[in-house]
């Protein structure tokens, strides 16, 4: 698997060179699939570590890196405070940043949707999801999401995702914002399993 994962950055490689956007962005959604792929099947070497951020355990940070053999592909850092939770994905391939994704959820208390014989109180559910597509570092395109869910609207049975029902929105990319990406991706990276870098002070 590692001969043809070589194989396939350096075919990536000399064919991203000269491209414009359309065809950067067709490879870029190859290579996440090829990772995503790696990781749903289990095929990755998987290095994790945890961090309780204050006394009380209301705050606390993980990460965790994948590999393919000895090349890193995919890292996956969560942040959790009381009611909210954020998520940040990185993938890689040839040792660059391709694709960014990130998820904040949070929720509170439905108390208006809720009947006051039921015993038990709803919640509503905000999500937002951003998404970065890059090319050397380059922002070639960022997308948006927002969308609420109450759970008074879910269904009983079955699973479902709300998030594939909403349509992404095509964003200017923030300069500022796209910096603190590629400096919390380059910190984490170049810790390699998280134990040199204070996780809970990644994210700003």
């Amino acid at each position: 698997m590692k001969l043809l994962f070589t194989l396939l950055c350096f075919l990536f490689s000399v064919n991203n060179y000269g491209q414009n956007n359309t065809q950067i962005l067709k490879n870029i959604r190859q290579q996440y699939n090829i990772i995503t792929e790696l990781i749903e099947e289990d095929r990755l070497k998987e290095v994790s570590v945890k961090s309780d951020c204050n006394d009380n355990g209301q705050i606390n940070a993980s990460v965790s890196f994948y590999y393919n053999e000895d090349t890193l592909v995919y890292m996956n850092y969560e942040y959790r405070e009381g009611h909210s939770n954020y998520y940040h994905h990185y993938y890689i391939w040839d040792s660059k940043l391709i694709f960014y994704l990130a998820e904040y959820e949070s929720w509170t208390w439905d108390y208006e949707c809720t009947p006051t014989e039921q015993g038990f109180t709803n919640e509503i559910w905000n999500y937002e999801e951003w998404r970065v597509y890059f090319n050397n570092r380059t922002a070639t395109k960022c997308l948006y999401k927002t969308y609420e869910e109450k759970s008074v609207d879910q269904p009983y049975e079955g699973p479902h995702n709300l998030s594939d029902t909403i349509k992404n929105e095509e964003i200017e990319c923030n300069r500022d914002s796209i910096k603190e990406i590629i400096k919390a991706y380059l910190q984490l990276a170049s810790s390699k399993d998280g134990t040199t870098v204070d996780i809970c002070n990644i994210i700003n």
